[in-house]
C-alpha cells in the first residue's frame, strides 16, 4: 500500500465489497491493490442501473465478437454458396448489432 500512495495514488474511505482490503484512486481509476481488480462505487440507484446496462453491452460485444470470429473460420472451410450466403449474412447482421451497442456506449 506504501507503494501505491508514493506512486500518487489516493487512499479511499470504500472498501472492497469482496476482500474488505481499502481502495485506491489512481489515473481516475478506483481500484482494490489486494484483489489487483477494478472496482466501481456506486452512489445510488440509477448509477447501478447504468452500470449493470455497461456491463450487458460489453457482455454482447464479446459473445458477438465471438460469434463472428467463429463464423469467419467456418467460411474459410466452406464451399457450399448457400452456406457461405448464410454465414455472411449472419456476420452482416452481427457488425450492424455490434456497431449499436458501441453507438450505445459511447452515448453515455
Amino acid at each position: 500500500m506504501a507503494d501505491l500512495l508514493k506512486s500518487g495514488a489516493v487512499m479511499l474511505p470504500e472498501s472492497c465489497p469482496v476482500c474488505g482490503s481499502p481502495l485506491f484512486k489512481f489515473k481516475g481509476e478506483v481500484f482494490c491493490a489486494k484483489c489487483e481488480k477494478p472496482v466501481a462505487i456506486i452512489k445510488g440507484p440509477e448509477e447501478e442501473t447504468k452500470l449493470k446496462i455497461d456491463q450487458t453491452l460489453s457482455f454482447v460485444e464479446q459473445n458477438l465478437l465471438k460469434k463472428i470470429w467463429e463464423a469467419n473460420v467456418a467460411i474459410e472451410g466452406e464451399g457450399d454458396p448457400e452456406k457461405l450466403s448464410y454465414l455472411t449474412k449472419m456476420i452482416h447482421d452481427w457488425l450492424t448489432i455490434l456497431e449499436k451497442i458501441r453507438k450505445m456506449k459511447g452515448g453515455r
